[in-house]
Formats: C-alpha cells, sequence, structure tokens
C-alpha cells in the first residue's frame, strides 16, 4: 500500500485541516503534472516490486486514484508495461487524454456522489487533447446512512447494512467483489 497524501487516522481539530490544507496543494501539484515526483516514486517502487509480473492492479481512493492512474500511464509509456488496470474510488475527475490506455481505468463512486467525486471534469474545454474518458464509470449502492463528506471515506469501510431485500452487505465486500467482477485476472 502507498498513501501518496499521508493518512488522516486519529487526526482531528485544527491538525486535520492543516493536513487536508497540505493534502490539497499537493494534489493540485500532481493534477497539473504529467509525472511529478509522487508518480515516478510509486512507479519506481511497482516496477521493483512487480518485477517479472503480467498484470498489475491499482487501485487509488480519493486523489490517490490521479496517482493511481498516473503511476500506471508512466508504467507503460517508460518502460512498455501493458497489464496495468486501475480502478479510481471516489476521486476527483482530472484531464484525461483521449488514449488506448483508458479502456483499462475504471472510476467508480457510490449512489450518492459525495463531494469529491464532483470536482473536476475529465475533459478540457476547448482541447483537442483532453477529451478522454473512463473505460467503465460504475456507481454502488453503499450503506445509504453514510453521506456527505463521511460518505467519502467509507468506501472501504465494513459498515454493515441491509438493502431493500435484506441482503447483508458492507461497503469494502461490495466494492472489492465489484473490482474482481469487472477484473477477474488470468
Amino acid at each position: 500500500m502507498i498513501f501518496p497524501y499521508g493518512m488522516a487516522n486519529g487526526i482531528s481539530g485544527s491538525a486535520l485541516i492543516r493536513l487536508l490544507a497540505r493534502q490539497l496543494t499537493q494534489v493540485g501539484y500532481d493534477v497539473v503534472r504529467e509525472y511529478s515526483h509522487r508518480v515516478v516514486n510509486a512507479g519506481q517502487i511497482l516496477r521493483e516490486h512487480a518485477a517479472g509480473a503480467d498484470q498489475l492492479i491499482l487501485i487509488g481512493h480519493s486523489a490517490g486514484g490521479v496517482i493511481a492512474y498516473k503511476v500506471g500511464l508512466y508504467l507503460e509509456e517508460k518502460y512498455d508495461f501493458q497489464g496495468v488496470h486501475v480502478f479510481a474510488v471516489g476521486c476527483p475527475k482530472f484531464y484525461l487524454k483521449d488514449i488506448p490506455y483508458n479502456d483499462r481505468f475504471t472510476y467508480i463512486t457510490g449512489q450518492n456522489p459525495d463531494r469529491i467525486t464532483r470536482i473536476g471534469s475529465w475533459r478540457k474545454p476547448g482541447s483537442r487533447v483532453y477529451r478522454g474518458r473512463p473505460g467503465r464509470e460504475v456507481q454502488l449502492d453503499f450503506n445509504p446512512d453514510h453521506q456527505g463528506w463521511r460518505f467519502h471515506a467509507s468506501y472501504f469501510l465494513k459498515s454493515a447494512w441491509t438493502d431493500s431485500n435484506e441482503a447483508f452487505h458492507t461497503n469494502s465486500v461490495d466494492l472489492v467483489s465489484k473490482i474482481h467482477e469487472l477484473y477477474p485476472g488470468n
């Protein structure tokens, strides 16, 4: 697991506000650059640890989805690694080139999109370069009690709930099951 922007577990109050402000600055930097140092560093780590692998699944949450996408593209363009599949969960949108790599990019949100997933756009208005879209956009039914900012942090929670058919669910199991359904591997 790679946490390019750190973790907020156990942080609250003014310390959380400072962390979020720093993270937003870092995310903005990474969004506008093709290969930031976070992308290159994560790419190098994955290249070392996945040497000899035919396939690689990258799952990024929130701005980590931006990093996952860009790391996969970095591995493809710099090292000709064609087996990267990216799943961005609860990620802000960012400008995408219209390239074949996007066919292996899946964007996942909840049934009620949280504030982070409403940020940005896939296409840059007036651009002939940034006109791409993810290969798949998937909306999942997650715990309906999780709304707003709380929902953004709950994609991977094991919070139990039942749907209208009285079927038992947890966000984390449903999310991982959907990823496995979309990419069952070889």
